[in-house]
């Protein structure tokens, strides 16, 4: 009984989902609640911020004790008893020490560890943009395979239909059989590619299943987008400089400035000596017999000052601020090629789509009630539905192109989520 219960609440849950149509951002929303990779990189920001936990703490004091003696001589003193009737020529030192840090050393650490919490949640935000990404682009591949599908499937069955009017036709001799011999060519050629766009759709539906770990996700759940050719003039006009403040690796790079920064800064901390603060208790080791005294240690920084360490911190923030400047222009090339790759397709996908399609489905009724009355030649019926098929596919191939060109446009201005 119980397990029935389990089995029909997780029908309850699963039902509206496999229920519902799913489009492009609601595939997004899956990916962000549902990514084990996600999830799993969202730990290692709690994991920094132990680490900042761990670096506001303070160094341990250290208890030391020495000149226990377990026995005694003729030479050895008496004292007066620890406890009781024990103690009187026990002698005892202990020592307390604790270290202090100068420069701000602790501090400096301390904003060490928040940068490394920053990279943690930028690492995060860009595996999510680069699995939104991702998911983006297997989305449009899906949409372009079913697409191509479903331009093939008549072509298969226009062949399907020929090859058995052929098949009669050349037994009864009524046309050649090289002819009935071109029309299997062709059938066999198209249910390949067929069978291949069959193949690339089910790879882009896995893949959009297991980025949003829904492995019951089928076609029939997948909203087809709704094509439009225009999406440049939706873009910001500051599209560079959005760039420059929101592209996830950008900002990377300016939190490894900013590291190098900080490192810098601890290196010429370190340069000065930290200071060991003593507390000391003798018993019957000195001329007083119970002595309490203070002290302090410090390294003299004679020879080593750390120079090797900041020299090297300092070219390191060279080489982070350098390769900064280098993403920067990378960057804002990469925009500007892109957005006039775009921009460049609108034009052509505009016109293909505005041809008619339904007149263009008549064309190819036509040519096949020609090629029956044999007013054209098979050949010539061949080369047109060639023809028709490329130039479709074509279109479809040009508006994937066009579609992952946004996509990537949106990532590296950091807006695709």
């Amino acid at each position: 009984m119980k397990k029935n219960l389990i089995l029909l609440l997780c029908l309850f849950c699963v039902y509206p989902l496999m229920a519902q149509q799913l489009s492009l951002p609601e595939l997004r929303q899956l990916l962000l609640q549902n990514n084990g990779q996600l999830i799993a990189q969202k730990l290692e920001i709690d994991a920094a911020e132990a680490e900042i936990v761990q670096a506001k703490l303070l160094p341990n004091p250290t208890l030391s004790i020495s000149e226990v003696n377990f026995w005694t001589n003729g030479t050895a003193e008496e004292l007066p008893y620890l406890f009781g009737k024990y103690g009187k020529h026990q002698q005892i030192g202990v020592e307390l020490e604790q270290l202090i840090e100068t420069a701000g050393k602790r501090k400096k650490r301390i904003a060490l560890a928040s940068l490394q919490k920053e990279s943690a949640v930028l690492e995060y935000e860009e595996l999510m943009r680069e699995l939104s990404l991702e998911l983006s682009e297997a989305y449009w591949e899906w949409a372009a395979a079913q697409e191509k599908e479903e331009l093939l499937r008549p072509s298969v069955e226009l062949y399907q239909r020929l090859n058995e009017q052929y098949s009669r036709q050349a037994r009864l001799q009524n046309v050649p059989q090289s002819d009935y011999l071109r029309i299997q060519n062709q059938l066999l050629i198209y249910r390949q590619e067929l069978a291949q766009q069959r193949a690339e759709k089910n790879e882009a539906l896995g893949k959009i299943r297991i980025l949003t770990q829904v492995p019951q996700l089928n076609d029939s759940q997948l909203t087809k987008p709704v094509q439009n050719y225009r999406l440049s003039e939706a873009l910001p006009l500051n599209l560079s400089e959005l760039a420059l403040q929101q592209n996830i690796g950008l900002r990377q790079q300016n939190r490894q400035v900013n590291v190098a920064t900080q490192e810098l800064a601890l290196e010429k901390a370190n340069r000065t000596p930290d200071l060991q603060l003593q507390l000391n208790y003798d018993r019957g080791g000195n001329i007083m017999r119970d002595f309490i005294g203070v002290g302090v240690s410090i390294d003299l920084p004679v020879f080593d000052r750390n120079q090797g360490n900041i020299q090297a911190a300092s070219h390191r923030l060279q080489k982070a601020e350098q390769s900064r400047t280098v993403l920067q222009q990378q960057l804002i090339n990469k925009v500007e090629i892109l957005l006039h790759q775009l921009q460049d397709y609108e034009p052509s996908l505009r016109d293909a789509d505005s041809l008619n399609s339904d007149e263009q489905r008549r064309m190819l009724e036509n040519y096949e009630k020609h090629l029956q009355t044999r007013g054209i030649t098979l050949l010539e019926f061949i080369d047109f539905v060639e023809a028709y098929r490329e130039a479709k596919t074509g279109v479809v191939d040009l508006a994937l192109e066009y579609h992952k060109l946004y996509e990537q446009l949106l990532y590296l201005t950091g807006q695709n989520l």
